[in-house]
C-alpha cells in the first residue's frame, strides 16, 4: 500500500469516526478539550478592579427540605443549594450543533465558586465544603454560557451560641451564613437567586422535625475586614425554628384541651347551681 493510499485510508477512517460521534460528544469536546478549558481559573474576562464591574455575578439561594435541632443547638438541614453564574468560555452557537441549546456536565469538569458555611458545626470530612466538592449532581450549561447547578446537600450549623441545652418546646433563633471563602466582592458579586433573600420553604417536607416560624429577610450581607479594603459578600439567612408536633402529640394536645373544656364546664355548672340555691331559699321564704 503506497503512501497516498494510506493517507486516503486514514482520512476516510477519521471522517467515519467523526460522523459516528454524536453532537453532544462533539460539543463537549469543543468546549472542554479543544479549547483547553481551565476549570481552576475563575471565568473573569478582565482582572478585578476597584469595584465589581468585572466580577462574576453569582446568584445564590437555599431551598430547605427538612430540619432538626440537637439538644446542643446544632441545626441539621437537608437542602437544595441553588447557584447560577455565567462562564464566557462555555458559549456556543446552537446552529453549529444541530440546535442544541444546553448540555449536562459533571461538576468536576467546571469552574465552581468556593462556597463555605461560615458558622458550620463541622469541618473536614463530612463538612459542607467536602460534600459540595464531591457532589455528583450534574450542572446544566446553556449556549449563552450560563451555568445552573442545584445540588442537594446536608448542612449542619451552630445555632445555640449561649451553650444552653435546647428543650423541645423552645423557639430557636438560628442563621446560615454562606459565601465564598477566598474571593472578595470584586471577584464574585453575590446576588440573591430568583431575587429572593430568604430561605425557600416551598419544598419543605411535612415530616420535618422542626418548622421555620419566621424569617428576617435582607440576607445579603457585606463585610469589611481590617486586612483588606475589598468587600466580602455573604448570604446570611436569619430565622427562627420550632419543633413540630407529631400526630400523637397533636392528639394528646386535643385530648388535653377537651379535658380542660369538660372540667371548665363542670365548674361552670357547679357555680350556676351555687348561685341558684340562694335564690330558691329566698323564694321559699316568700
Amino acid at each position: 500500500m503506497g503512501i497516498t493510499t494510506r493517507c486516503i485510508f486514514f482520512f476516510l477512517f477519521g471522517v467515519t469516526l467523526a460522523s459516528n460521534d454524536n453532537v453532544f460528544a462533539r460539543l463537549h469536546s469543543d468546549l472542554f478539550k479543544d479549547a483547553n478549558y481551565a476549570k481552576d481559573a475563575i471565568p473573569m474576562i478582565s482582572p478585578a478592579g476597584d469595584d465589581n464591574d468585572n466580577a462574576v455575578n453569582l446568584a445564590l439561594g437555599l431551598s430547605v427540605i427538612s430540619m432538626d435541632v440537637s439538644t446542643r443547638g446544632v441545626l441539621s438541614a437537608n437542602t437544595w443549594l441553588r447557584t447560577f453564574w455565567t462562564d464566557y468560555r462555555l458559549k456556543w452557537n446552537p446552529a453549529d450543533y444541530q440546535g442544541v441549546k444546553s448540555i449536562r456536565v459533571p461538576p468536576s469538569q467546571l469552574w465552581k465558586p468556593d462556597l463555605s458555611i461560615y458558622n458550620a458545626a463541622n469541618v473536614g470530612c463530612g463538612s459542607f465544603e467536602e460534600r459540595l466538592s464531591s457532589s455528583p449532581t450534574l450542572a446544566i450549561v446553556y449556549s449563552t454560557g450560563d451555568v445552573l447547578w442545584m445540588p442537594p446537600i446536608p448542612i449542619d450549623v451552630n445555632c445555640n451560641h449561649d451553650k444552653v441545652m435546647v428543650t423541645s418546646n423552645d423557639e430557636i433563633a438560628c442563621n446560615i451564613r454562606i459565601g465564598s471563602w477566598t474571593y472578595d466582592g470584586n471577584h464574585i458579586n453575590l446576588t440573591s437567586f430568583g431575587e429572593s433573600d430568604i430561605l425557600d420553604l416551598n419544598e419543605m417536607s411535612s415530616n420535618t422535625a422542626y418548622d421555620v416560624t419566621s424569617q428576617k429577610g435582607d440576607a445579603l450581607a457585606t463585610s469589611h475586614y481590617p486586612c483588606c479594603s475589598e468587600p466580602y459578600i455573604a448570604m446570611d439567612y436569619q430565622f427562627t425554628v420550632k419543633k413540630t408536633q407529631s400526630e400523637e402529640e397533636e392528639k394528646e394536645s386535643e385530648e388535653s384541651s377537651e379535658e380542660s373544656s369538660e372540667e371548665l364546664s363542670e365548674e361552670e355548672i357547679e357555680e350556676n347551681e351555687d348561685e341558684e340555691e340562694p335564690q330558691l331559699d329566698k323564694d321559699k321564704k316568700h
